[in-house]
């Protein structure tokens, strides 16, 4: 679980955050205070702050950890010193947007930070968490609040009882407000799918219950798509509820991970980007460290079996349907993950896309009914193949969690939203549109396939095995820069709309191409 919380200074993120991780037993990411570390250790080694490589050395050379204290308080150790207190001076503060906006040293630390979230459940508060650090992230909130009551937060900290010097403070808030929102580098914006919340009139115990609520909302399955909820300004939408035919069904209740409580940043974090790590050879696994690991990273044994699936499905299929896919290299050359949306006419499809990615070095993971892991021996097969199944009519964002992150280690997710082998044009349809929400969440493109001839020949139900000709179109990938819709919700519906009429038209130009083939 991520929980990011962005806003400008003096908005009350450090605080929230600190009783949120305390509240909800997860490890406290200060990111805002990495830079204030990185700008402490430049002043006290007068480093020339115009030097940006003379910055960016510093912020690749220091070691910051943080550390829960006996009195439950976390602590900043820059080099091995308490740095708590020395990082909240004017003098910091004064020069940290300055290091903060340099572009090698965000770099630097947004690397650290993700390396971090890595050690278990995390609440990281700054600027550019929600949009740049964890644009994944199960929660995101940006916080704004008057300047004038910032300020007053501001002087509070620092022990100020002085109306000038609160004057002084307002100022350089202001100051900093504009440095931060202008910058070419990660700028101070709202992610599009935050939760907007005005903090100027609430207390702290109002906004962590608030916020509360909505992680808990977020670990919670989907609500259906008839709980229609208000698209007000600046609330996040509901997720659309039918997730790729429907989302994962998963026997064993998943435990929630235990929160670190000592994370560290530097050359020793771990770059892991699985939960679990490198999967041992000769251990126990369970279908769900399958459906959770990326493919390269399955032991040995269960890559070979993946190889040798492939290798006797991709000839099989060769031989008897002599199978082509016009338009290949937009899937095979395309960069990072994609959703590959197909229309549905025979157990034949996912075998012939999937054995065609991994001939051109796609790593494909296709959703599949649940059905199919009833059985024992099914649920270890597809779970070592790759497969992730899923519980049609339902609705559980943890298939959506595990489709995004397959994307985003640029694995392919294969999704077929008719939900089921279509055997006659009459046949009544029903689309299952999560695959929007997956494309949308990883910010990946949706790549619509079609295929004909497979109804023909390929075994289904009572029907036999019959040889011929398979024929799949590969059309031009859909973004979501293509949809002006401003809504999350209506951008996904959109993308539904689009991606599934250019499977229909791609089929039909396939048809036109082959007459006979359906």
């Amino acid at each position: 679980m991520k929980v990011a919380i962005d806003g400008p200074a003096g908005s009350g993120k450090s605080t929230l955050a600190h009783a949120l991780a305390e509240r909800l037993d997860l490890t406290m990411l200060d990111t805002g205070a990495m830079y204030r570390s990185v700008t402490l250790a430049c002043l006290e080694g007068s480093v020339d702050l115009q030097d940006d490589e003379a910055v960016t050395e510093v912020a690749r050379r220091v070691r910051i950890e943080f550390q829960t204290a006996e009195d439950g308080s976390q602590r900043v150790i820059l080099d091995g010193r308490d740095v708590s207190e020395a990082i909240r001076t004017a003098e910091v503060d004064a020069d940290v947007s300055r290091v903060s906006a340099i572009p090698a040293v965000r770099e630097a630390m947004v690397e650290e930070q993700r390396r971090l979230a890595a050690t278990g459940d995390v609440v990281a508060e700054g600027r550019d968490i929600g949009t740049v650090v964890f644009p994944d992230a199960e929660v995101k909130v940006f916080l704004t609040a008057d300047p004038e009551a910032r300020a007053h937060r501001r002087a509070l900290q620092r022990n100020v009882e002085d109306p000038e010097e609160e004057q002084v403070i307002l100022a350089d808030l202001k100051r900093r407000d504009e440095a931060d929102s202008t910058r070419e580098t990660a700028p101070l914006v709202a992610a599009e799918d935050a939760y907007r919340m005005d903090t100027s009139g609430m207390t702290i115990e109002e906004e962590v219950q608030k916020i509360a609520a909505l992680v808990e909302d977020a670990k919670a399955p989907v609500p259906s798509v008839a709980n229609d909820h208000d698209e007000r300004e600046g609330e996040r939408e509901s997720a659309p509820a039918e997730v790729a035919k429907a989302t994962v069904h998963d026997s064993s209740a998943e435990k929630p991970k235990p929160a670190a409580k000592k994370a560290t940043a530097g050359k020793d974090a771990s770059n892991e980007d699985k939960p679990t790590g490198r999967m041992r050879v000769f251990a126990h696994h369970e279908p769900d460290e399958f459906y959770d690991t990326a493919e390269r990273d399955f032991p040995i044994t269960s890559r070979a079996l993946l190889g040798a699936t492939i290798g006797v499905c991709g000839i099989l299929s060769k031989v008897l349907w002599h199978w082509t896919l016009e338009g290949g290299e937009k899937l095979w050359k395309a960069k990072g993950g994609q959703v590959v949306v197909m229309n549905h006419e025979s157990m034949l499809d996912p075998v012939i896309i999937v054995v065609s990615g991994w001939m051109h070095g796609r790593r494909m993971r296709p959703i599949s009914k649940s059905e199919l892991s009833d059985n024992k021996i099914a649920r270890w097969f597809f779970a070592r193949v790759g497969a992730i199944p899923v519980e049609r009519g339902t609705a559980d964002i943890k298939a959506v969690r595990r489709a995004q992150r397959a994307l985003q280690r640029g694995e392919d997710i294969v999704i077929f939203p008719e939900g089921t082998r279509i055997h006659s044009d009459d046949q009544e349809v029903t689309i299952h549109g999560g695959f929007a929400l997956m494309a949308q969440l990883a910010k990946a493109p949706v790549l619509p396939i079609a295929i004909v001839g497979a109804r023909d020949g390929a075994p289904g139900g009572n029907k036999p095995l019959c040889p011929g000709r398979v024929y799949m179109k590969v059309g031009d990938p859909l973004t979501f820069d293509q949809i002006h819709e401003k809504s999350r919700k209506k951008r996904a519906k959109e993308m539904e709309r689009l991606a599934m009429e250019r499977v229909y038209e791609l089929r039909d130009e396939l048809r036109a191409e082959h007459p006979g083939k359906m």
